[in-house]
């Protein structure tokens, strides 16, 4: 007698699921949270390697050379540079905020997939700390501007998404 294969609840596709009682949309964000927080580990990782006098250098000399021919160009650059400079000098304190901010988000999403009402405050902290920081050590130059502007709209919008979804969240 041939037996046909009858799928249990612990197969795998039904433990990637949503845990019971995870609302939609918190399951989202969280999932984008992971995504971002992995996207950020390795950001930090590359500009620890990437981030050099060397190369803040090589561009000034490039700005040099463009001076002559266009002006406007090589000051808009110089923007660039100063930020690249700066970058440079608060590298370790960016590298360690990075972490430590990263993991926050991390860690609040997870216990925010917990229901957990700590997460969302966790996640909120780690979510405006950088954006204070990057705009202290880095300043408000126009390209600073844009990018810590940039920072700000994105952590704002999820800010706003987790903040509809603390309804569904309860204290630990």
């Amino acid at each position: 007698m041939e037996q046909t294969y009858q799928p249990t609840s612990t197969d795998l596709f039904d433990q990637q699921q949503a845990p019971k009682g995870l609302p939609g949309t918190l399951n989202v964000l969280t999932i984008l949270t992971f995504i971002g927080c992995g996207l950020s580990y390795i950001g930090l990782i590359i500009s620890l390697f990437t981030n050099s006098q060397e190369n803040v250098d090589k561009q000034r000399e490039q700005i040099e050379q463009l001076e002559d021919s266009s002006p406007k160009i090589a000051e808009a650059m110089q923007q660039t540079i100063d930020i690249a400079q700066k970058n440079y000098d608060n590298r370790y304190i960016l590298l360690a905020s990075g972490l430590l901010f990263t993991t926050m988000c991390l860690i609040g999403a997870l216990q925010m997939r917990k229901l957990k009402k700590s997460g969302y405050m966790l996640y909120i902290i780690g979510e405006i700390a950088p954006i204070i920081i990057s705009a202290v050590l880095i300043g408000f130059s126009l390209v600073g501007g844009i990018m810590t502007t940039f920072m700000a709209v994105v952590a704002l919008v999820f800010v706003i998404l987790y903040t509809t979804q603390r309804k569904h969240l309860v204290n630990p």
